[in-house]
């Protein structure tokens, strides 16, 4: 299992999660969150991946928010954004 390791782009702090294959999520710090939004019009693959990033806590992502009007969203948590990535990807890497 690797982990994905990522930075808060409000105030640097470290990030890691590790996903298992049978969907058990772990992160740290324990209060990450992960906001899930669009910054443009059209097809989800152009305007979500470019928002989609990782807080050390849901008043960051607020912060971060509040910033950037462009970004249309709100912070969900981590099990949340692993039952939606599974729902989104679930099966892709699979060995048919």
């Amino acid at each position: 299992m690797t982990p994905v390791v990522s930075r808060d782009p409000i105030d640097g702090t470290q990030i890691d999660v590790r996903v298992k294959p049978d969907g058990e999520a772990d992160w740290q710090p324990s209060k990450a969150v992960v906001v899930a939004g669009r910054a443009c019009e059209g097809p989800s693959f152009r305007g979500c991946c470019q928002v989609l990033n990782l807080f050390a806590s849901a008043g960051n992502a607020e912060r971060y928010l509040r910033a950037h009007p462009e970004v249309a969203g709100f912070p969900i948590a981590i099990p949340e954004a692993v039952a939606a990535g599974e729902t989104v990807f679930g099966g892709v890497f699979e060995e048919t």
